[in-house]
């Protein structure tokens, strides 16, 4: 039995004649950010991102590796970061009084558009509050496909909010994959402390044997990594690995690889993983080591020399922690198009500042008042502005700064 979600549709006016023939990118020189080197060149649009959205398509149709996104929670509140409640009270604009077939309509145009850019093994992340968690959910499965839901990654992010029934202490943060059947396996890495035996008295001291392979029946036959081993005894395992074949040979060549005991060598091959070493694991669904909204917010404020100008940040080791797991290379391209702050460029431009690689950011985020706020900043673009030029003058990365313009 498969469910569909329906609603009433709300037009907008980027729906209606050729995007080309109302709206181009117009780029702002002064806005620029250089320093005359070859490393990643970040991309800002000051817009509304579904427009923003459409005129993408004709240069990044599946261009983009992988989206983080953090809409609106649609809590029915106004907040700093989003007029929440824009889709009850903005009644000539939705011309509904239904709240959730606003969002509904709001959010779907832009997933459609967010899916056209995305490769073939590219992958999306994003964060929902409870209240439209699982519309959105049904919402994705319709674009998306149900068969590409990777999983909802809980994060942890501090003490909860609280009702007077439960204290809801996680938030959730909804993958899929593009073509779940392209998208590489995710992975994330963790310390080993706790071998105690050394079966085969290796001279680097006590290990255990962890997985390095899919089952056969859970195993894709048309993955790169799908090929054939055969154990000292002779016994034959063809699964997708891991690892390419050729990684897997310096393990071999390394006395890494567990067979089982002699003389049959009959288990399935597994790596040894001695104490000290990172080895890859499965990642789990529960973020509980990831840095709290309190923590994200301090940052936030030391950053900018304001307090709570922007409420509510993701943590930048979030959106690393999605990057990383991902298992991408490390010169992919990375869009978010609710940009907010501008969390998801410093994740990015700190990551590459790690391991020297060549991601690019591509921010999108409309020019939105900061209501209600004693703070400099005229704008929540201005703001993750402000952000994105405080960090790549530390990690000297370039930007071009575009602004959505109406055609005359």
């Amino acid at each position: 039995m498969s469910f569909k979600i329906t609603w009433e549709d709300v037009k907008e006016e980027a729906d209606f004649s050729p995007i080309e023939e109302k709206f181009l990118l117009e780029e702002i020189p002064q806005k620029n950010i250089s320093f005359s080197n070859e490393k990643s060149e970040n991309i800002m649009i000051e817009g509304d991102n579904y427009p923003v959205l459409k005129l993408m398509q004709k240069k990044f149709e599946e261009k983009i590796d992988f989206i983080y996104i953090d809409p609106p929670y649609n809590t029915g509140k106004k907040s700093l970061c989003y007029n929440d409640s824009i889709f009850l009270e903005n009644k000539s604009l939705y011309k509904t009084e239904d709240r959730h077939s606003a969002w509904l309509s709001f959010m779907e145009r832009r997933l459609l558009c967010a899916r056209k850019l995305l490769k073939d093994d590219g992958v999306i992340f994003i964060s929902i509050g409870r209240e439209e968690l699982y519309t959105l959910k049904l919402l994705c499965d319709l674009i998306f496909g149900e068969e590409n839901f990777v999983n909802d990654f809980m994060w942890l992010h501090g003490k909860g909010k609280k009702d007077k029934f439960s204290r809801t202490m996680q938030e959730s943060n909804l993958c899929y994959a593009k073509n779940i059947k392209k998208l590489k396996p995710f992975i994330d890495f963790e310390t080993s402390v706790w071998a105690k035996t050394n079966a085969d008295n290796d001279s680097r001291g006590n290990w255990f044997n962890g997985s390095i392979s899919f089952s056969e029946k859970r195993s894709n036959k048309t993955h790169d990594n799908f090929y054939e081993l055969t154990s000292p005894g002779k016994k034959k395992w063809k699964r997708q690995w891991f690892i390419s074949k050729q990684e897997m040979q310096k393990l071999i060549d390394d006395n890494r690889i567990y067979w089982g005991k002699e003389p049959d060598f009959s288990n399935v091959p597994r790596k040894k993983i001695f104490n000290g070493e990172k080895t890859p694991v499965i990642p789990k669904n529960i973020l509980n080591k990831i840095e709290t909204t309190r923590s994200a917010q301090n940052h936030l404020n030391s950053l900018l020399k304001c307090k709570n100008a922007f409420t509510n940040p993701k943590p930048v080791d979030l959106i690393q922690h999605f990057i990383k797991i991902a298992n991408l290379k490390n010169d992919i391209t990375v869009l978010d198009f609710f940009a907010g702050s501008g969390t998801t460029l410093e994740a990015v431009s700190k990551l590459n500042q790690e391991d020297g690689g060549k991601r690019k950011c591509i921010l999108i985020q409309k020019a939105e008042k900061l209501s209600d706020k004693e703070t400099e900043f005229s704008s929540i673009s201005e703001l993750c502005y402000t952000r994105i030029k405080i960090v790549l003058s530390k990690t000297e990365e370039n930007l071009k700064f575009f602004r959505l313009k109406r055609k005359n």
